[in-house]
């Protein structure tokens, strides 16, 4: 059966090299982008004939349907679901400077736009012979490693609250699955140098972050609700 795979947030960074590294492992992967265009250029640039652009804009109900109908044109599966889409706003903002309407265009992405997606796509993902749900998430969601310093220092209350709401979303949806086959885990690349952070220098590749994402999607072992990091299961 032919393997599928769908990436949020693929137009450039780690999801498009996550949909490279996926593509060179046969799956067909769909690159999800909001900008039509950008999309485009990201499958017209990795020239890969198993890699076809959906628009997806995930703070969008009617944009997530319509990719759902679009995948469902081509297949009733999916394999993968990688919900990679985020955003960062915060950079250099401290949480009493931060504003309201910043803090809920970042839930709006990295939360609730993560929680539509599983939704939304559950059953194509429950159709796979042996489906999973990955989201990307950062070490700085892990409230225990913040506050021990092990996650860096950055205080970015938007950005890492966003992703710790997202990994309760992958402890909560995990606890539903149990542990019949259907897994939903989330992936930290760790830093990694990207648009997200201004290429801050010093960071892996986007190549090298992807691949942590990617060995755990094609890992056989289970990870059904877990946080993880390259080297294995971190703290909540």
């Amino acid at each position: 059966m032919m393997k599928f795979a769908f990436v949020t947030g693929a137009n450039k960074g780690i999801g498009y090299e996550v949909v490279r590294q996926l593509a060179e492992e046969n799956y067909t992967v769909f690159l999800g982008a909001r900008n039509e265009e950008l999309g485009l250029k990201a499958v017209e640039s990795l020239g890969k004939s198993n890699v076809s652009y959906v628009q997806v804009d995930v703070t969008d109900t009617e944009s997530i349907e319509n990719a759902k109908d679009k995948i469902l044109e081509v297949t009733d599966h999916l394999d993968l679901l990688i919900n990679n889409a985020g955003i960062a706003l915060d950079f250099g903002i401290s949480p009493t400077e931060l504003k309201i309407e910043t803090l809920r265009e970042e839930f709006n992405v990295n939360f609730f736009g993560t929680f539509q997606m599983i939704q939304t796509f559950l059953p194509l993902v429950k159709n796979a012979q042996r489906g999973k749900i990955v989201n990307v998430t950062t070490d700085m969601a892990s409230q225990t490693m913040f506050d021990n310093g092990q996650a860096g220092h950055l205080n970015l209350l938007g950005y890492n609250s966003s992703k710790t709401a997202a990994n309760a979303l992958t402890l909560s949806f995990g606890k539903e699955f149990g542990i019949d086959g259907l897994e939903i885990f989330s992936v930290t690349p760790g830093f990694t140098s990207t648009d997200l952070n201004g290429n801050a220098p010093g960071g892996k590749t986007t190549a090298e972050g992807a691949k942590i994402i990617v060995d755990y999607a094609l890992s056989e072992n289970g990870y059904n609700g877990k946080v993880l990091n390259n080297s294995g299961i971190i703290p909540w």
